[in-house]
């Protein structure tokens, strides 16, 4: 007898970048950003697509952007595209609305690079008030959407 093994793929969404991670089992397996992928809804269905015929995942988990979400503009656009093929293709999945349970996304980042150990060389640095957003965070966003997968089970 088998064991179907549990496969997470989580899909962020932020300006000028779309990540995901992928996981079996709570393990951190895979993970890539994509800049290409965020200046178009159809180049966003694009990296969708390829992540899940390269991954198979058992469900694909992504922002639910019919609740209320900081998206707008065309990370809006990329973040409905992907529900949209979602549903189109039955792909089995989960909304989620992201919660600030953290004082900011880098206190959020470390805590979740101690339970995943694999990505914390990725571990964004606060930056200073001028500077712009590590590309990395994107990738603890879409870990922060597995992990609460995982912990609902």
């Amino acid at each position: 007898m088998t064991t179907e093994r549990k496969r997470v793929l989580a899909i962020a969404v932020a300006s000028g970048k779309v990540a995901y991670v992928f996981l079996i089992d709570g393990k951190l397996k895979d993970w890539h950003c994509s800049r290409a992928a965020s200046l178009s809804a159809p180049k966003g269905r694009s990296l969708f697509r390829r992540a899940v015929a390269r991954f198979e995942p058992s469900l694909v988990v992504t922002e639910d952007p019919f609740k209320p979400t900081r998206k707008s503009g065309i990370s809006l656009e990329v973040l409905n595209a992907l529900v949209q093929e979602l549903t189109d293709s039955a792909t089995p999945h989960h909304l989620v609305q992201r919660d600030q349970q953290f004082a900011n996304k880098y206190h959020e980042a470390q805590s979740l690079a101690k339970r995943f150990p694999a990505i914390a060389p990725w571990l964004p640095k606060t930056p200073k008030i001028w500077e712009a957003e590590p590309v990395s965070a994107i990738y603890f966003e879409a870990l922060s959407m597995a992990a609460l997968i995982i912990d609902d089970g």
